[in-house]
């Protein structure tokens, strides 16, 4: 789908987008991460509720318990005092994605068992919802993505509902077809969720450039941690803030130990394999860079021998996600004795070819939802995966 540009500039067209979605909706909520995306929909969605006297406005933050101080301190700066907002600060055993360890490719935040090495205390601020029983539908462990779900769903309770998500095309190609292929009632910016719940994406347009000129101009509180980053040489379009053991987010985990030492401490003895990952984010091993064969092994030996090496549950998973690839690929007229041990780079990278450097690439990137391989992210694996453990 191509881009389609207007003549008004993208501050006006999400302004306008956010009278449209408070004229729609009796019930209405921020998805706030404490991130510069989410700060800027915050305060682009209290200038339009004030004008509509919809004050306060709900805020959803899930603490991940492993995020920086300084996106903390941001959070009780901009959200904690206001009379502006109802805060719902979230501290619940979830489970995460850590995308630095096969030992571990997932961890829980907030587990009571593990209280004694938590990153940090449990806040003791009114707002935070630490209480397993608090939420009807919450199960100890959920997955992060199930429970922002099932709380928009609790939210609404039944009534036409919307979260605001600080979600934009210009970060990713996938992001860019998530927020506009659905659409809801003629708005490519929304997407269903369910019968009541509809998500919401008012800055989908903006780039990176246009949300930072807005704190500029508007002079508004943002999170200082981007200041940091800056210092340490990464670019504007690389900034992720978020839990930082996830996929996308690992590549900048070798700054959490410059930034916060002190928090930096904890978290190595916290989640399975981070130091490894801070390590070699900018490796062949789990970076971008091109991967190189081992001397004397070809692209299927080695990823059999890949596959040897780790645990049960993450061999099992991997297996399978193999299996159902080269079966695939075999219905559509690649045997399993035609898949090559090495194709042509540009057709595997693009997923017209199968080819065993492919998925030995696939296990070496610790790519666990196995995306190089054509997978998207499931609810199944996740449940399958805790199900054995």
């Amino acid at each position: 789908m191509p881009k389609s540009y207007l003549e008004e500039n993208v501050h006006i067209a999400a302004k306008k987008r956010m009278i449209d979605i408070f004229n729609t909706f009796p019930k209405i909520y921020v998805a706030f991460s404490g991130g510069k995306d989410s700060t800027v929909m915050l305060h682009l969605a209290l200038e339009i509720a004030k004008s509509e006297n919809r004050l306060p406005l709900d805020v959803l933050f899930v603490d991940l318990e492993g995020q920086y101080n300084t996106t903390l301190e941001h959070i009780e700066e901009v959200a904690l005092n206001s009379e502006e907002i109802n805060l719902h600060w979230v501290c619940l055993p979830l489970n995460l994605r850590n995308s630095v360890s096969v030992f571990q490719p997932h961890w829980r935040c907030w587990d009571p068992e593990q209280s004694k090495d938590w990153i940090r205390p449990m806040p003791q601020h009114p707002q935070v919802i630490s209480d397993q029983d608090y939420y009807p539908f919450f199960r100890f462990g959920m997955e992060f993505e199930d429970f922002v779900y099932q709380w928009g769903n609790w939210f609404s309770n039944g009534e036409s509902s919307t979260c605001l998500l600080g979600i934009r095309s210009d970060e990713s190609l996938n992001r860019f077809f998530s927020v506009t292929t659905n659409g809801w009632r003629g708005r490519n910016w929304m997407s269903k969720a369910s019968e009541s719940l509809v998500f919401s994406y008012p800055i989908y347009d903006w780039r990176t450039e246009d949300i930072w000129r807005y704190v500029g101009k508007k002079k508004i509180k943002y999170n200082k941690l981007y200041d940091y980053f800056y210092l340490c040489g990464i670019s504007i379009h690389k900034m992720r803030i978020c839990q930082p053991y996830g996929d996308d987010q690992r590549q900048s985990l070798a700054y959490y130990h410059q930034i916060e030492p002190e928090t930096w401490n904890k978290v190595v003895r916290r989640v399975h394999g981070v130091n490894f990952g801070a390590y070699y984010s900018k490796t062949a091993v789990l970076g971008r860079i091109k991967v190189v064969l081992p001397e004397g092994l070809t692209w299927k030996r080695y990823t059999y021998l890949l596959l040897q090496s780790m645990p049960e549950i993450t061999r099992n998973h991997y297996a399978g996600k193999i299996k159902t690839f080269l079966r695939w690929w075999e219905n559509n007229g690649f045997s399993l004795e035609l898949v090559p041990d090495q194709g042509n780079l540009k057709l595997e990278n693009s997923g017209k070819l199968p080819s065993w450097r492919r998925i030995c690439k696939c296990i070496i990137k610790n790519d666990w939802w196995c995306r190089s391989l054509g997978f998207t992210q499931t609810k199944k694996t996740y449940e399958t995966l805790y199900a054995k453990r």
